[in-house]
């Protein structure tokens, strides 16, 4: 008859992480080659101005709420 011992189709409990490694990896190395790409920035071009007079230090900020 069917006595003691387990059945033969038991639910497995545990968890496979082996896919959530290998994708954790494979994200790990996208990052670490982006990275130093993104380092070295854009080249960008700053405006110049004819007037490079300071702004006086006395002169009140007006704060606006």
């Amino acid at each position: 008859m069917g006595g003691g011992g387990g059945s033969r189709h038991s639910v497995q409990s545990d968890i496979n992480v082996t896919p959530l490694v290998d994708v954790c990896l494979v994200l790990l190395i996208i990052f670490m080659v982006v990275t130093p790409l993104l380092q070295k920035g854009i080249p960008i071009q700053l405006p110049t101005t004819d007037n490079p007079g300071k702004k006086p230090e006395n002169e009140k900020q007006k704060l606006i709420t």
